[in-house]
Protein backbone atom coordinates (compact mmCIF):
# COMPACT_ATOMS: atom_id res chain seq x y z
CA UNK A 1 0.00 0.00 0.00
CA UNK A 2 1.34 3.20 -1.21
CA UNK A 3 -0.12 6.69 -0.24
CA UNK A 4 -2.87 5.02 1.46
CA UNK A 5 -4.86 6.95 4.57
CA UNK A 6 -2.43 7.09 6.92
CA UNK A 7 -0.01 4.37 5.17
CA UNK A 8 2.63 5.59 3.32
CA UNK A 9 4.40 3.16 2.23
CA UNK A 10 3.76 -0.75 3.69
CA UNK A 11 4.07 -4.14 3.05
CA UNK A 12 2.05 -6.85 4.70
CA UNK A 13 3.43 -10.89 3.80
CA UNK A 14 0.23 -12.45 5.13
CA UNK A 15 1.84 -15.97 4.71
CA UNK A 16 0.24 -19.38 4.32
CA UNK A 17 -2.83 -18.79 6.93
CA UNK A 18 -5.13 -15.88 8.33
CA UNK A 19 -3.71 -12.57 9.33
CA UNK A 20 -4.41 -10.92 13.06
CA UNK A 21 -3.43 -7.32 13.36
CA UNK A 22 -3.23 -5.99 16.61
CA UNK A 23 -2.87 -2.32 17.46
CA UNK A 24 -4.23 0.69 19.53
CA UNK A 25 -6.55 2.63 18.07
CA UNK A 26 -6.05 5.18 15.24
CA UNK A 27 -3.37 3.62 13.80
CA UNK A 28 -4.79 1.96 10.36
CA UNK A 29 -6.11 -1.26 11.09
CA UNK A 30 -8.97 -0.77 9.49
CA UNK A 31 -7.15 1.09 6.69
CA UNK A 32 -5.29 -2.27 5.75
CA UNK A 33 -8.89 -4.36 5.63
CA UNK A 34 -10.18 -1.11 3.45
CA UNK A 35 -7.36 -1.58 0.93
CA UNK A 36 -8.06 -4.95 0.54
CA UNK A 37 -12.27 -4.41 0.18
CA UNK A 38 -11.94 -1.99 -2.43
CA UNK A 39 -10.92 -5.17 -4.63
CA UNK A 40 -14.29 -6.68 -4.43
CA UNK A 41 -18.11 -4.83 -4.80
CA UNK A 42 -18.91 -1.18 -3.67
CA UNK A 43 -16.95 1.35 -1.87
CA UNK A 44 -15.34 -1.19 0.32
CA UNK A 45 -15.38 -1.64 4.21
CA UNK A 46 -16.45 2.04 5.29
CA UNK A 47 -18.29 2.90 2.13
CA UNK A 48 -15.73 5.46 1.52
CA UNK A 49 -15.15 7.55 -1.68
CA UNK A 50 -11.68 7.17 -3.22
CA UNK A 51 -10.79 10.81 -2.65
CA UNK A 52 -11.27 9.75 1.07
CA UNK A 53 -8.57 6.67 0.78
CA UNK A 54 -5.68 9.27 -0.67
CA UNK A 55 -3.68 10.01 2.01
CA UNK A 56 -4.13 14.07 2.85
CA UNK A 57 -0.37 15.03 1.87
CA UNK A 58 -0.62 12.83 -1.44
CA UNK A 59 -1.79 13.02 -5.35
CA UNK A 60 -2.94 9.47 -5.15
CA UNK A 61 -2.78 5.99 -3.94
CA UNK A 62 -1.48 2.43 -5.20
CA UNK A 63 -2.75 -0.83 -3.91
CA UNK A 64 -0.86 -3.74 -5.22
CA UNK A 65 -2.01 -7.47 -3.96
CA UNK A 66 -1.00 -10.79 -4.64
CA UNK A 67 -3.68 -13.93 -4.84
CA UNK A 68 -2.64 -17.24 -4.76
CA UNK A 69 -5.63 -19.62 -5.50
CA UNK A 70 -5.54 -23.30 -4.23
CA UNK A 71 -5.72 -24.23 -7.88
CA UNK A 72 -1.76 -22.51 -7.40
CA UNK A 73 -2.98 -20.09 -9.95
CA UNK A 74 -0.89 -16.94 -9.01
CA UNK A 75 -2.30 -13.35 -10.27
CA UNK A 76 -0.99 -9.79 -9.38
CA UNK A 77 -4.14 -6.91 -8.64
CA UNK A 78 -3.12 -3.29 -8.62
CA UNK A 79 -5.47 -0.84 -8.43
CA UNK A 80 -4.41 3.20 -8.73
CA UNK A 81 -6.62 6.42 -8.06
CA UNK A 82 -5.65 9.88 -8.82
CA UNK A 83 -7.72 12.15 -6.96
CA UNK A 84 -6.49 15.59 -8.79
CA UNK A 85 -8.40 13.81 -11.96
CA UNK A 86 -10.82 11.40 -10.11
CA UNK A 87 -9.64 8.73 -12.00
CA UNK A 88 -8.80 4.96 -11.03
CA UNK A 89 -7.10 2.44 -13.22
CA UNK A 90 -6.98 -1.39 -12.36
CA UNK A 91 -5.05 -4.01 -13.49
CA UNK A 92 -4.52 -7.68 -13.34
CA UNK A 93 -0.61 -8.78 -13.98
CA UNK A 94 -0.37 -5.70 -15.65
CA UNK A 95 -2.48 -5.38 -18.29
CA UNK A 96 -5.83 -2.81 -17.51
CA UNK A 97 -9.00 -3.99 -16.95
CA UNK A 98 -12.03 -2.95 -16.07
CA UNK A 99 -12.93 -2.49 -12.09
CA UNK A 100 -16.18 -4.81 -12.65
CA UNK A 101 -13.97 -7.34 -14.03
CA UNK A 102 -11.22 -7.16 -11.35
CA UNK A 103 -13.20 -8.30 -8.60
CA UNK A 104 -14.93 -11.35 -10.38
CA UNK A 105 -12.09 -13.66 -9.18
CA UNK A 106 -12.01 -12.29 -5.47
CA UNK A 107 -15.02 -13.18 -3.40
CA UNK A 108 -15.26 -11.47 -0.29
CA UNK A 109 -17.35 -11.02 2.71
CA UNK A 110 -16.74 -8.46 6.12
CA UNK A 111 -17.80 -7.09 9.07
CA UNK A 112 -17.39 -4.00 10.31
CA UNK A 113 -18.92 -0.98 12.33
CA UNK A 114 -20.15 0.30 9.37
CA UNK A 115 -22.38 -2.68 8.71
CA UNK A 116 -23.39 -3.54 12.26
CA UNK A 117 -25.38 -0.10 11.48
CA UNK A 118 -27.71 -1.92 8.77
CA UNK A 119 -30.56 -3.04 10.83
CA UNK A 120 -30.88 0.71 12.74
CA UNK A 121 -30.31 2.52 9.50
CA UNK A 122 -32.55 3.18 6.52
CA UNK A 123 -33.36 0.57 3.53
CA UNK A 124 -30.92 2.03 1.06
CA UNK A 125 -28.25 0.27 3.91
CA UNK A 126 -30.26 -2.80 3.69
CA UNK A 127 -30.16 -3.29 0.03
CA UNK A 128 -26.30 -2.03 -0.37
CA UNK A 129 -25.49 -5.06 2.12
CA UNK A 130 -27.74 -7.54 0.54
CA UNK A 131 -26.21 -6.34 -2.91
CA UNK A 132 -22.92 -7.14 -2.23
CA UNK A 133 -23.74 -10.31 -0.68
CA UNK A 134 -25.73 -11.49 -4.27
CA UNK A 135 -22.79 -10.23 -6.08
CA UNK A 136 -20.65 -12.79 -4.92
CA UNK A 137 -22.73 -15.32 -5.94
CA UNK A 138 -24.01 -13.69 -9.37
CA UNK A 139 -20.84 -11.88 -11.13
CA UNK A 140 -23.65 -9.75 -12.91
CA UNK A 141 -25.78 -8.55 -10.37
CA UNK A 142 -23.45 -5.28 -9.22
CA UNK A 143 -23.81 -4.49 -13.09
CA UNK A 144 -27.44 -4.85 -13.52
CA UNK A 145 -27.60 -2.28 -9.98
CA UNK A 146 -25.07 0.16 -11.82
CA UNK A 147 -27.32 -0.21 -15.14
CA UNK A 148 -30.65 0.63 -12.75
CA UNK A 149 -29.36 3.59 -11.12
CA UNK A 150 -28.05 4.94 -14.45
CA UNK A 151 -31.41 4.55 -15.98
CA UNK A 152 -33.39 5.75 -13.21
CA UNK A 153 -31.48 8.93 -13.15
CA UNK A 154 -31.73 9.21 -16.71
CA UNK A 155 -36.06 8.81 -16.26
CA UNK A 156 -35.98 11.44 -13.71
CA UNK A 157 -33.45 13.80 -16.24
CA UNK A 158 -36.23 13.36 -19.08
CA UNK A 159 -39.38 13.66 -16.73
CA UNK A 160 -38.01 17.01 -15.10
CA UNK A 161 -36.83 18.23 -18.65
CA UNK A 162 -40.62 17.93 -19.77
CA UNK A 163 -39.46 15.97 -23.32
CA UNK A 164 -41.55 15.06 -25.60
CA UNK A 165 -39.89 12.25 -26.80
CA UNK A 166 -42.52 9.45 -25.15
CA UNK A 167 -40.55 6.29 -27.02
CA UNK A 168 -37.24 7.10 -25.42
CA UNK A 169 -39.42 7.08 -21.80
CA UNK A 170 -41.15 3.89 -22.53
CA UNK A 171 -38.37 2.56 -24.00
CA UNK A 172 -36.54 3.37 -20.22
CA UNK A 173 -39.17 2.32 -18.11
CA UNK A 174 -39.09 -1.14 -20.25
CA UNK A 175 -35.24 -1.18 -19.40
CA UNK A 176 -35.95 -0.28 -15.54
CA UNK A 177 -38.69 -2.71 -15.31
CA UNK A 178 -36.92 -5.54 -16.91
CA UNK A 179 -33.35 -4.82 -14.05
CA UNK A 180 -35.88 -4.50 -11.76
CA UNK A 181 -36.85 -7.96 -11.84
CA UNK A 182 -33.67 -9.55 -12.76
CA UNK A 183 -31.88 -7.53 -9.21
CA UNK A 184 -34.94 -9.12 -7.18
CA UNK A 185 -35.34 -12.32 -8.50
CA UNK A 186 -31.47 -12.73 -7.78
CA UNK A 187 -32.21 -10.93 -4.14
CA UNK A 188 -34.51 -13.62 -3.64
CA UNK A 189 -32.39 -16.77 -4.93
CA UNK A 190 -29.77 -16.02 -2.57
CA UNK A 191 -32.03 -14.96 0.64
CA UNK A 192 -33.85 -18.45 -0.08
CA UNK A 193 -30.22 -20.31 -0.20
CA UNK A 194 -29.33 -18.97 2.81
CA UNK A 195 -32.34 -20.33 5.08
CA UNK A 196 -31.53 -23.16 5.92
CA UNK A 197 -27.97 -21.68 7.35
CA UNK A 198 -29.44 -19.30 9.17
CA UNK A 199 -31.76 -21.53 10.66
CA UNK A 200 -29.11 -23.67 11.49
CA UNK A 201 -26.29 -21.31 12.62
CA UNK A 202 -23.03 -21.92 14.26
CA UNK A 203 -22.93 -23.20 17.72
CA UNK A 204 -23.62 -20.06 20.50
CA UNK A 205 -25.10 -17.54 17.96
CA UNK A 206 -28.87 -16.89 17.29
CA UNK A 207 -30.82 -18.19 14.35
CA UNK A 208 -32.10 -16.14 12.27
CA UNK A 209 -34.86 -15.52 9.01
CA UNK A 210 -34.47 -12.90 5.96
CA UNK A 211 -37.94 -11.57 4.30
CA UNK A 212 -38.74 -8.92 1.83
CA UNK A 213 -41.51 -6.17 3.10
CA UNK A 214 -44.21 -5.43 0.67
CA UNK A 215 -41.20 -5.26 -2.17
CA UNK A 216 -41.15 -7.12 -5.77
CA UNK A 217 -39.11 -9.48 -3.97
CA UNK A 218 -42.16 -10.73 -2.89
CA UNK A 219 -44.23 -10.42 -5.35
CA UNK A 220 -42.06 -12.85 -7.40
CA UNK A 221 -43.09 -15.53 -4.66
CA UNK A 222 -46.51 -15.65 -6.54
CA UNK A 223 -46.85 -13.52 -9.94
CA UNK A 224 -44.40 -14.93 -13.21
CA UNK A 225 -41.60 -12.69 -13.72
CA UNK A 226 -42.90 -11.55 -17.52
CA UNK A 227 -46.56 -10.46 -15.66
CA UNK A 228 -44.58 -8.56 -12.95
CA UNK A 229 -42.51 -6.92 -15.48
CA UNK A 230 -45.56 -5.47 -17.45
CA UNK A 231 -47.26 -4.51 -14.41
CA UNK A 232 -44.12 -2.24 -13.35
CA UNK A 233 -44.22 -0.89 -17.10
CA UNK A 234 -47.68 0.28 -15.85
CA UNK A 235 -46.18 1.67 -13.16
CA UNK A 236 -43.89 3.59 -14.30
CA UNK A 237 -46.05 5.54 -16.24
CA UNK A 238 -48.90 6.12 -13.71
CA UNK A 239 -46.77 7.44 -11.55
CA UNK A 240 -44.46 9.76 -13.96
CA UNK A 241 -46.49 12.65 -13.23
CA UNK A 242 -45.38 12.69 -9.25
CA UNK A 243 -41.86 11.77 -10.15
CA UNK A 244 -41.54 14.42 -12.25
CA UNK A 245 -42.55 16.99 -9.00
CA UNK A 246 -40.15 14.54 -6.75
CA UNK A 247 -37.67 12.94 -8.96
CA UNK A 248 -37.13 9.15 -8.29
CA UNK A 249 -39.55 6.84 -8.64
CA UNK A 250 -42.11 5.49 -7.05
CA UNK A 251 -41.85 2.07 -7.54
CA UNK A 252 -38.65 -0.06 -8.60
CA UNK A 253 -35.85 -2.53 -7.01
CA UNK A 254 -34.49 0.56 -4.90
CA UNK A 255 -37.76 0.76 -2.81
CA UNK A 256 -37.11 -3.03 -1.48
CA UNK A 257 -36.50 -3.32 2.23
CA UNK A 258 -35.77 -6.27 4.32
CA UNK A 259 -36.61 -8.02 7.58
CA UNK A 260 -34.46 -9.84 9.94
CA UNK A 261 -35.73 -12.00 12.90
CA UNK A 262 -33.92 -12.98 15.73
CA UNK A 263 -35.87 -16.07 16.00
CA UNK A 264 -34.61 -16.92 19.44
CA UNK A 265 -36.26 -13.76 20.78
CA UNK A 266 -38.66 -13.82 18.28
CA UNK A 267 -38.22 -9.91 17.96
CA UNK A 268 -37.13 -7.99 14.37
CA UNK A 269 -33.14 -6.65 14.76
CA UNK A 270 -34.06 -3.34 15.08
CA UNK A 271 -35.61 -4.10 18.44
CA UNK A 272 -32.69 -6.18 19.85
CA UNK A 273 -29.53 -5.01 21.78
CA UNK A 274 -26.44 -3.75 20.02
CA UNK A 275 -24.95 -7.33 21.02
CA UNK A 276 -27.75 -9.15 19.77
CA UNK A 277 -27.42 -7.03 16.33
CA UNK A 278 -23.76 -8.26 15.39
CA UNK A 279 -24.39 -11.69 16.68
CA UNK A 280 -26.98 -11.71 14.06
CA UNK A 281 -24.86 -9.95 11.48
CA UNK A 282 -22.40 -12.31 12.14
CA UNK A 283 -24.68 -15.23 11.84
CA UNK A 284 -25.37 -13.74 8.39
CA UNK A 285 -22.10 -13.28 7.14
CA UNK A 286 -20.79 -17.19 8.33
CA UNK A 287 -24.06 -18.36 6.65
CA UNK A 288 -22.95 -16.70 3.33
CA UNK A 289 -20.06 -18.18 3.41
CA UNK A 290 -21.11 -21.71 4.17
CA UNK A 291 -23.41 -21.44 1.07
CA UNK A 292 -20.91 -20.10 -1.24
CA UNK A 293 -18.48 -22.45 -0.36
CA UNK A 294 -20.80 -25.43 -0.78
CA UNK A 295 -22.01 -23.10 -4.30
CA UNK A 296 -19.14 -23.05 -5.62
CA UNK A 297 -16.20 -25.53 -3.91
CA UNK A 298 -14.68 -21.85 -3.25
CA UNK A 299 -13.77 -20.10 0.02
CA UNK A 300 -14.27 -16.29 0.27
CA UNK A 301 -11.85 -13.97 1.89
CA UNK A 302 -13.27 -12.79 4.92
CA UNK A 303 -12.53 -9.25 6.71
CA UNK A 304 -13.54 -8.80 10.20
CA UNK A 305 -13.16 -5.43 11.98
CA UNK A 306 -13.09 -5.25 15.66
CA UNK A 307 -15.19 -8.43 15.50
CA UNK A 308 -14.56 -9.96 18.79
CA UNK A 309 -15.35 -6.86 20.55
CA UNK A 310 -18.50 -7.49 22.89
CA UNK A 311 -18.67 -10.83 22.27
CA UNK A 312 -18.65 -13.48 25.49
CA UNK A 313 -15.70 -16.57 25.12
CA UNK A 314 -18.25 -18.85 23.94
CA UNK A 315 -19.42 -16.74 20.89
CA UNK A 316 -15.38 -15.95 19.74
CA UNK A 317 -14.52 -20.01 20.67
CA UNK A 318 -17.36 -21.20 17.84
CA UNK A 319 -16.57 -17.85 15.52
CA UNK A 320 -13.26 -18.68 15.37
CA UNK A 321 -13.76 -22.87 15.12
CA UNK A 322 -16.43 -21.85 12.60
CA UNK A 323 -13.71 -19.54 10.94
CA UNK A 324 -10.94 -21.90 10.38
CA UNK A 325 -13.27 -24.68 9.30
CA UNK A 326 -14.51 -22.45 6.16
CA UNK A 327 -10.60 -22.64 5.12
CA UNK A 328 -11.17 -18.74 3.92
CA UNK A 329 -8.16 -16.63 4.55
CA UNK A 330 -9.61 -14.22 7.31
CA UNK A 331 -7.81 -10.89 7.98
CA UNK A 332 -8.95 -9.57 11.65
CA UNK A 333 -8.22 -6.55 13.83
CA UNK A 334 -7.98 -6.50 17.52
CA UNK A 335 -6.88 -4.01 20.08
CA UNK A 336 -5.27 -6.44 22.22
CA UNK A 337 -4.21 -10.06 21.90
CA UNK A 338 -7.29 -12.30 22.99
CA UNK A 339 -5.89 -14.93 24.89
CA UNK A 340 -8.65 -16.91 22.95
CA UNK A 341 -6.39 -16.08 20.26
CA UNK A 342 -3.09 -17.66 21.33
CA UNK A 343 -1.10 -20.41 19.89
CA UNK A 344 -3.38 -20.51 16.64
CA UNK A 345 -0.91 -21.86 13.62
CA UNK A 346 -3.86 -20.90 11.35
CA UNK A 347 -2.93 -17.15 11.84
CA UNK A 348 0.35 -14.82 11.02
CA UNK A 349 0.13 -11.96 14.26
CA UNK A 350 1.05 -8.32 13.37
CA UNK A 351 1.11 -5.91 15.50
CA UNK A 352 0.83 -2.24 13.70
CA UNK A 353 2.22 1.11 15.73
CA UNK A 354 1.77 4.92 14.05
CA UNK A 355 5.62 3.91 13.57
CA UNK A 356 4.95 0.90 11.37
CA UNK A 357 4.10 -2.48 10.98
CA UNK A 358 6.15 -5.62 12.70
CA UNK A 359 5.42 -9.32 13.47
CA UNK A 360 4.59 -10.98 16.61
Amino acid sequence: MKSFRSHLDININPGKGSVLILGSNGVGKTSILEAISIFSYGKGIRNAKFIEMTNKDKDSFLVDLSLQTSTDLSLEYKTFYDKNNKLRKTYINDKEISAINLRKNIPMLWIAPYTEKIFLGTAALRRVFLDRIVSIFDDEHSIRVTDYEKNLKQRTKILKEKSEDVVWLETMEKQLSRLSVAISSSRLEVIMRLAKYLKSPIKNFPEAKIFFNNSIEKKLANIPALDLEESLIKQYKESREIDMILGGSRVGCHKSDLEVINLQKNLPAHMCSSGEQKSLLISIIISTAIAFKEYTKKSPIILLDEVFTHLDIEKKESLLEELINLESQVWITATEKERFLKNRKSFCYHHLTKSGLENV
